[in-house]
């Protein structure tokens, strides 16, 4: 559940994908995960976020598979973090995305729920070093899912929420 920013999208494009490009592409994304949040977010970026999850949903199921898949790639390390089957896993994951979306604009609703979330993840053995590689993968899902329409004000916004609830969990 620790991965629940890092949701989305996946397909034919991760097995595509290679090495080399993967390594790139960290290098590429991980400047926008920061310890740093901006919130409160913007009608726009709200708007934005609601609307591109609802592009998500259809193929939840997809996008956590490709979450984790990216996930390990980039971290092998984090494989070991997970004891249960991964489709439950990733269940879990895109329920928990979901709430947090419907309380994008009223982030102090769900505030108790992701600090409960990041005592649990220690538990688990999730370092604060974690957060940025689950960043990246879950930004680059949110890309492959969302082809043309992951724009830069798409990926602006949910790297702003991402660093919200990163920031809420690794506070707990």
């Amino acid at each position: 559940m620790f991965y629940i920013m890092l949701l989305v999208v996946g397909f034919v494009g991760y097995f595509l994908w290679s090495r080399s490009a993967s390594k790139n592409n960290l290098q590429t994304i991980a400047p926008y995960i920061s310890e740093e949040s901006t919130y409160p977010l913007t009608a726009r970026q709200i708007t934005i976020i609601k609307q591109s999850w609802q592009a998500v949903l259809p193929i939840k199921s997809q996008a956590a598979e490709l979450f984790y898949a990216r996930l390990f790639e980039l971290d092998p390390t984090t494989k070991a973090l997970f004891k249960g089957k991964l489709d439950y896993q990733g269940d879990k994951l895109m329920t928990t995305l979901n709430v947090v979306v419907n309380a994008v604009d009223n982030v102090d609703d769900i505030v108790p729920m992701l600090e409960a979330m990041g005592k649990r993840h220690i538990i688990y053995g999730v370092e604060h070093r974690h957060y940025e590689t689950v960043g990246v993968a879950f930004l680059w899902v949110l890309e492959q899912g969302l082809g043309d329409q992951f724009t830069d004000e798409v990926k602006e916004a949910w790297t702003l929420v991402y660093n919200l609830i990163a920031n809420y969990m690794k506070e707990a």
